[in-house]
């Protein structure tokens, strides 16, 4: 197999932006992808425009589609192909890959299996970037164009389980907003009570004199703060933990089975429930613990309340703060939310939990597959597959 540089191959070429300060210049005809467009792998649309007076005032360059698009500053080495003709911003290097010496999506799959190593390369004191010169001297293996075709076409189809697999975590998302919206439309004539109402403890982690810096530990018992709740879920982290002498003295402070964790400041509305799978944890100093009473809520419902809008948008409202929104117990306290029959809360909760069944399916699944990925693509450029 013999090895080329990209410049061999490619004629490669930076994009550019037009002046704003002409407002002429942009709202044309052509489309102007930046880096945020290229999320999904091919560009059919752009939240950019320019003009024809824009492109021939600037560097940028127009494109036919099939271009092969790498970002080269910043966020380095993401790709893309052009769908439609289209320019860009300097942030960008366009492809125009000679059809009769290599694919573009082979092209492509190898530069995605080399985006640590160009990113590595990248060099920049505020933002990392490579240069043009370094771009078309950036080495590719190239077999015949046949075998690039069917290693493409390999990857390609590998890609494409990835991408349904994604589809369909994502759809599971939408399904549980949707159980949730049909469970408030059942309930929107029930009696509304303050949480301070209905739970028995609402209280804020250790802060001042109960915590310093100097008592964290790793791999101890771990804290939740903010920055450990994602898209519903705890995510611990073993840097962020104290010592076991430490969990004992905060042990009032204990984050218990069927609490509800909610971030304090920050993003108003990010929390979740605390599982007997999740183990010891202590709230942090940024959350707060929300402990309903079992004869009025289920935690998951509670949890499903505080994350949907109508009560984000009544926290915000009443949070305090001009840098950084917080919240305190008396706030979180008075916050009213429909109380539905408990027989009801529970049916949510078990349909919640069927759907979240299958997405931690549908995530092993995909870990799987973007192992197999990997595997594939090591093989591929090393002329193994």
């Amino acid at each position: 197999m013999r090895t080329v540089t990209l410049g061999e191959v490619c004629r490669i070429e930076s994009g550019g932006t037009p002046s704003r300060k002409d407002p002429g210049n942009f709202g044309g005809q052509i489309p102007w992808v930046k880096i945020g467009d290229m999320l999904q792998g091919q560009v059919t649309g752009t939240a950019e425009t320019i003009s024809e007076t824009g492109l021939s005032t600037s560097t940028a360059k127009l494109w036919p589609a099939g271009t092969l698009l790498v970002s080269i500053f910043a966020t380095i080495g993401r790709t893309a192909v052009l769908g439609i003709p289209a320019s860009s911003n300097q942030a960008i290097a366009g492809l125009q890959v000679d059809p009769k010496q290599a694919d573009t999506s082979y092209l492509r799959h190898f530069l995605d299996a080399s985006v640590g190593l160009l990113s590595a390369s990248g060099r920049g004191i505020a933002q990392n970037n490579i240069n043009l010169s370094m771009l078309k001297a950036w080495r590719v293996p190239l077999p015949p164009l046949d075998e690039q075709r069917r290693i493409a076409a390999i990857l390609d189809n590998a890609d494409e389980l990835r991408t349904k697999r994604r589809q369909a975590l994502a759809h599971l998302d939408t399904l549980t907003q949707s159980i949730f919206q049909r469970m408030e439309s059942e309930v929107s004539s029930v009696p509304r009570m303050k949480l301070a109402e209905v739970c028995i403890r609402i209280q804020t982690g250790p802060f001042g004199s109960l915590l310093h810096k100097g008592d964290y530990v790793d791999g101890g018992v771990p804290l939740v703060n903010p920055m450990h709740i994602r898209d519903g879920k705890i995510v611990a982290d073993s840097s962020f933990s104290v010592s076991v002498a430490k969990f004992t003295d905060l042990e009032s402070f204990r984050l218990l089975a069927g609490d509800v964790v909610l971030g304090r400041r920050g993003e108003i509305g990010r929390c979740a429930e605390v599982l007997e799978s999740h183990g010891p944890m202590l709230c942090g100093t940024g959350s707060l613990i929300i402990r309903p009473s079992a004869k009025h809520l289920v935690s998951t419902y509670l949890c499903a309340v505080l994350s949907g809008r109508e009560a984000r948008n009544r926290l915000t409202g009443a949070a305090q703060g001009a840098t950084m929104l917080n919240l305190n117990t008396k706030i979180v306290g008075n916050l009213e939310i429909a109380v539905p029959p408990l027989e009801l809360q529970q049916a949510f909760a078990t349909r919640v939990a069927a759907v979240e069944r299958l997405k931690e399916t549908h995530r092993k699944h995909l870990a799987e597959l973007d192992a197999l990925f990997a595997s594939l693509q090591d093989r591929a450029f090393k002329g193994e597959l």
